[in-house]
């Protein structure tokens, strides 16, 4: 059963709370109520020149660590260390968001109209996994009762996808503004997988245990077939998607943002795989050799496989409920970010601060969320009115701690939840510049009009 698990997992989106109210490319899609521009100083155009913005967040946590960091690390089941029979669940989650091209205008100076159409590619999924079900993948006598039941139900779901959105924002008054994301989507593939019963029966005896599950998988590809070709955008799973937004300015100087965040969802076509399965007993034999975990693996995919039919059927993309209050105090400009996903479960309580030194932004995060984690994350940004460069994890420490453990391979690793992050980006404006009519340097058409030509020959001659 873990090799249909971890077989659902595609490390890929990623909030990246830290671009919030930053005014950058990627904030002025992700939250379309928010400005890219700085009027009289920005050019008309911004543009990423298809130098991808890329990102990447896993977290793993539950009292099934210890165990999890030796099969990532060592390559290594270890159950022998984890609580067993109280049905204890451990949380895998995993996202990306990587947009391709961007491309934004500011249309009009007045009420700060701006426009523009991207392109994503999305990945997320999380996963609910017990720990027998890491256990029974080490050695089955570390059970400690001959029967058990319903201590291998999982649940979880990944789906990747391609975002083409149009996006548009204005300023309905001085204060407050208003925005919307319209995106066609075209499915790369999608798997759920739910246990919801389950047994395993042991004799230690005779050196043998049976194991039987229930439950349902869906994938819409043959889960041992996947093709590289499916990656590429054709519109054979199509969707649509909508995000919504609104930001106020409020008299004392705090800003308060709200979004409806990628309310959509997928038609995966007919051709998709549903496997309604009940295994039954699937008897393992001299269980206490090492290949017991690889014969169990093989009998349920054989088990399961037998069970496909075709059927098209929809999914809800991960759409979110999102609101931010902030406010400048000079160089120092915090956020407060609560986001809740909608269909999928999971949420975010984020602190974001921000130090602006000059064209450098400085920023720490720390973001608590439903899985029971604290995540500390950090960013490095240049930001001027025409350029913009940033990297930073969301899991600074926790990026650090596998990159040398990796490098080291020695155990005991530290205790606490595993995490990794990681997200960079660029963007340019370019074209001329948009200025207020009371700031602008000159004034369009005033040059090609004779009586302009006229007078600006009066001004311009000299005695």
């Amino acid at each position: 059963m873990l090799f249909l698990l971890f077989g659902i997992v595609r490390i890929g989106y990623s909030q990246q709370y830290s671009l919030y109210n930053s005014r950058t490319l990627f904030d002025s899609f992700e939250n379309p109520s928010q400005r890219a521009y700085q009027v009289d100083t920005s050019r008309r155009f911004a543009f990423n020149f298809l130098i991808p913005t890329i990102s990447l967040n896993a977290t793993f946590s539950g009292p099934a660590g210890s165990a999890f960091k030796s099969l990532i690390y060592d390559g290594v089941l270890n159950g022998r260390d984890i609580t067993l029979g109280e049905n204890r669940m451990n949380t895998l989650a995993f996202s990306s968001n990587n947009y391709v091209a961007m491309l934004r205008m500011l249309k009009a100076v007045k009420k700060y109209k701006e426009m523009g159409i991207s392109w994503q590619i999305r990945s997320d999924g999380r996963a609910r996994v017990t720990n027998e079900v890491f256990a029974v993948f080490d050695d089955y006598q570390v059970f400690n009762a001959t029967n058990l039941n319903n201590l291998f139900n999982v649940n979880g779901y990944n789906q990747s996808y391609h975002q083409f959105s149009f996006a548009y924002r204005q300023n309905y008054t001085k204060r407050f503004s208003v925005g919307a994301k319209f995106s066609l989507l075209s499915g790369i593939n999608y798997t759920s997988l739910k246990v919801d019963k389950s047994e395993i029966n042991i004799d230690e005896s005779i050196d043998e245990f049976d194991v039987s599950l229930r439950g349902m998988l869906r994938s819409s590809f043959k889960f041992d077939n996947f093709e590289r070709g499916m990656v590429n955008p054709n519109f054979k799973n199509p969707g649509l998607s909508i995000t919504a937004g609104a930001s106020y300015r409020l008299r004392d100087g705090w800003s308060i943002l709200g979004n409806l965040k990628d309310i959509g969802f997928i038609k995966w076509n007919k051709e998709a795989y549903e496997y309604d399965f009940d295994t039954g007993k699937i008897i393992i034999d001299n269980a206490s050799n090492s290949d017991a975990d690889e014969r169990l693996a093989d009998s349920l995919d054989a088990r399961i496989s037998t069970k496909s039919v075709n059927r098209s059927y929809v999914s809800m993309i991960n759409g979110r409920a999102e609101l931010m209050l902030s406010k400048e105090f000079g160089s120092y400009k915090p956020n407060l970010i609560l986001s809740k996903s909608i269909y999928y479960g999971g949420g975010d309580l984020v602190l974001v601060n921000n130090f602006h030194l000059k064209n450098h932004v400085i920023t720490g995060t720390a973001a608590y969320n439903t899985t029971g984690s604290l995540q500390i994350g950090g960013q490095y940004m240049i930001k001027t009115p025409n350029i913009e460069f940033y990297m930073g994890s969301d899991q600074l420490f926790k990026s650090y701690e596998i990159i040398k453990n990796i490098r080291n391979g020695a155990a005991p690793y530290s205790s606490g939840y595993t995490g990794v992050g990681f997200y960079l980006g660029f963007g340019l404006k370019f074209g001329s510049i948009l200025e207020h009519q009371a700031n602008a340097t000159k004034i369009l058409g005033f040059r090609k009009n004779p009586i302009g030509k006229f007078i600006k020959g009066l001004v311009g001659k000299k005695d």
